[in-house]
């Protein structure tokens, strides 16, 4: 396969903003000459991560990994105010041709790409006299590689089993040029691409430990870069996908004691200020927006006319704050949500966390918190009540609602009733975040849409998603099964 989705890469002339003008271009034939230029190839690793279809939106599209994956699953519906612009995603109707599925095919090995250049090249300059240096680029470079491998891995694996064969997807570790005679990839094991991804993510451990400098700057609002904390925070995630218990436990351990948990019953503002950029919070990773560069909200929410085309199931939250699982007395009701009629059209909440910068600002151009602590310490109680450690998993349970829920009454769970609290609190803690069509692919395998579905309030076609259904997995796009022999399509298309 041919990785066509390569695009110009786009430099940085300063640290915490990631600017839209190249100042370096990769075609295969301007390779980085210079340390300076390896590190403007990875800038613009990160900036792929800004693309419309990856962690950005367009009107009514995109946001594959922040808002899509509530899309899928039964935490929004799409109200009568859409444009229809996902109706195929939204109702489960996608297909190979489907537009949405090869760009969101296409926007992680744009950014791979990228992170392979640095990888391939990095050594040729580095010195004992720029050791750290090269460690920062490096292990960025990994950590940036293994986590587009893993976002891809979620959509188009058909199951998460650690040491299966099912097929995963192509963990790329060169760079590919567009060609007749390209290499053509073929779909790994799911075994074989853990394997490949847990080596990346050690190996960014590794060096990120040894850096010549910090890579996120203290006192910043914003956290764009992925430093240590970030690797170890991946690492998590994706130890909890491949029910690797323990390594889960400590990786999230380990971000957790660098990047402490917010208390928004004490503090409010500095869990709000997350996502409009008033305060860093608990951010341990966020996509970077800059004026102009859109945001992650426009595929739910179209913050300049404030036209909400998905709302949250009366399961999450209504209205009058007494109902779902997140309610008044909760910092997340007024952080995420706004009571937002269009017209006589759609009525009820919108999910306006990513409205804009600044307590009043609705342009929409708003960061993505992708890593956030409240995520460890729900991957890590998860983990610990999967492995027999209950006590602690509710521990850390409570912990999380007792620095969200004023009032909060502590929880006494064990077995499955701990895990369905925790599954649950997920659910309410990371609306709109990326998670949840995933949580239930990699649990349940099952999606029963709530009380909505089906209504004159939502023109969704479909409210139920069953355990066999070719859906859980997207489609390898046409395009890329053609001209790659060695791709074998997913069960059912």
């Amino acid at each position: 396969m041919a990785l066509t989705a390569l695009s110009m890469l786009q430099a940085c002339t300063k640290e915490e903003v990631l600017e839209l003008t190249p100042e370096f271009t990769l075609d295969g034939l301007n390779n980085p000459s210079n340390m300076d230029q390896i590190e403007q190839v990875l800038l613009g690793a990160y900036a792929g991560f800004r693309n419309g279809n990856y962690y950005g939106s367009g009107s009514g599209t995109g946001a594959g990994w922040s808002l899509m994956p509530d899309v899928l699953s039964d935490n929004l519906f799409e109200s009568g105010s859409s444009l229809a612009n996902s109706r195929a995603m939204a109702d489960w109707t996608f297909n190979q041709n489907t537009t949405q599925i090869t760009t969101f095919y296409s926007a992680p090995y744009a950014v791979i790409a990228n992170a392979n250049v640095v990888l391939r090249d990095i050594d040729k300059f580095t010195t004992s006299a720029n050791q750290g240096r090269a460690n920062r680029l490096k292990g960025q470079a990994l950590a940036i590689r293994a986590l587009a491998h893993f976002d891809l891995f979620r959509y188009f694996a058909p199951r998460f089993d650690r040491n299966s064969n099912d097929p995963a997807v192509a963990y790329v570790k060169e760079f590919i040029l567009p060609s007749p005679n390209a290499v053509q990839p073929p779909r790994m094991t799911n075994k074989e691409f853990y394997d490949n991804l847990f080596a990346d993510l050690s190996e960014a451990v590794r060096l990120l430990q040894n850096v010549d400098r910090a890579i996120n700057a203290s006192s910043a609002l914003t956290r764009p870069y992925i430093d240590l904390a970030g690797a170890y925070a991946i690492q998590a995630r994706a130890s909890l996908y491949a029910g690797q218990w323990a390594d889960a436990i400590t990786a999230a351990t380990e971000a957790i004691d660098r990047r402490p948990l917010v208390n928004g019953v004490t503090n409010p503002a500095a869990f709000a200020g997350m996502y409009n950029e008033t305060n860093r919070g608990e951010i341990i990773w966020n996509i970077q927006f800059e004026a102009g560069q859109s945001g992650p909200t426009f595929l739910v929410y179209f913050a300049t006319n404030k036209r909400s085309y998905f709302r949250p199931a009366l399961e999450i939250a209504d209205t009058l704050g007494t109902g779902g699982l997140v309610r008044s007395n909760d910092v997340r009701y007024s952080t995420y949500f706004t009571h937002i009629n269009d017209g006589t059209v759609s009525k009820g909440l919108a999910l306006t966390k990513y409205r804009g910068k600044g307590a009043t600002v609705s342009d929409g151009n708003a960061n993505f918190p992708a890593i956030r602590t409240g995520e460890m310490y729900l991957i890590r109680a998860e983990a610990r009540a999967r492995s027999g450690q209950d006590v602690l998993a509710l521990q850390d349970l409570n912990t999380l609602r007792a620095n969200r829920i004023t009032g909060n009454l502590p929880l006494v769970l064990v077995g499955a009733p701990l895990l369905e609290a925790i599954a649950n609190e997920r659910r309410a803690e990371l609306i709109g975040e990326g998670h949840r069509f995933f949580d239930l692919k990699r649990t349940t395998r099952t999606i029963q849409r709530g009380s909505t579905c089906g209504t004159s309030q939502s023109p969704a076609g479909d409210c139920r998603l069953e355990p066999n259904d070719r859906e859980w997995a997207l489609p390898i796009p046409e395009t890329v099964v053609r001209a790659n022999t060695n791709q074998a399509q997913n069960s059912g298309y």
